[in-house]
């Protein structure tokens, strides 16, 4: 998470909805106790790392600050194709890494090797691997914490209520990151991106996801039904398998 008391504001950052990019530019207004990386929450008493869900949040002190949360989204398509690619970068990475300790480096090398092996058995495709998939790996947030492919509802709702102040777009990010920063007060930064690797403007103009095309129906439709909530919740329109 993003944590910036001094301008009222928590962003909670959901896995591939541009937190690498929306870290870098608010490094400058940035207090959060709380490692980026793997480590262990004194709070929440586990391994966590910036993506906590709403829910974690909660089980903070800073929850308890009255700040306003934002959250940006990214339709579900763009998400599982995305995170498909993320995944087999940080298998290349995550042994090379320094970690706080070393229980906590065999738990992400362990969770990568389940990853690596899934990739590994799908030939690298990303519809084999994403229809092989278990869905518990999406639906519980316990289970996999290098594999952070939740519902973006995740970071947004509890029990049905939404608790977010302002909600950004990934498809509409730069002027969703302005309307943010003019609402609380930040000296709009520098443009910096971080970890980006296709933009909007690539996708096909009849749906603005990026990825979709690289998507087979039955990958699609799986979708569609994993991240139901999310198209009702945000307005993304599904496609037809």
């Amino acid at each position: 998470m993003i944590f910036a008391p001094d301008h009222g504001l928590v962003l909670l950052l959901p896995w591939k909805c541009a937190s690498q990019t929306l870290g870098a530019r608010l490094a400058a207004v940035d207090r959060s106790p709380y490692s980026k990386f793997y480590a262990a929450n004194p709070h929440l008493r586990r391994v966590t790392h910036q993506h906590i869900v709403l829910p974690d949040f909660v089980g903070l002190p800073e929850s308890r600050l009255g700040l306003d949360l934002a959250v940006f989204v990214r339709n579900p398509y763009d998400r599982v194709y995305s995170g498909f690619m993320e995944i087999q970068r940080q298998i290349r990475l995550a042994p090379h890494l320094e970690y706080p300790a070393m229980w906590i480096r065999e738990l992400v090398l362990e969770a990568m090797a389940i990853n690596h092996a899934r990739v590994e058995r799908a030939g690298r495709d990303v519809n084999l691997w994403f229809q092989h998939l278990p869905e518990h790996e999406i639906l519980d947030v316990g289970r996999n914490a290098s594999l952070p492919l939740h519902p973006a509802h995740f970071w947004t709702h509890l029990a049905g209520t939404a608790h977010v102040s302002l909600l950004g777009r990934v498809e509409a990010f730069e002027a969703d990151f302005v309307r943010l920063c003019l609402r609380y007060g930040i000296t709009t930064p520098p443009r910096v991106d971080a970890n980006r690797t296709s933009s909007v403007a690539d996708a096909p103009e009849n749906t603005r996801y990026t990825h979709a095309n690289q998507l087979q129906p039955a990958t699609i439709e799986k979708i569609n039904a994993l991240f139901a909530a999310d198209f009702s919740l945000f307005g993304y329109a599904p496609l037809r398998p």
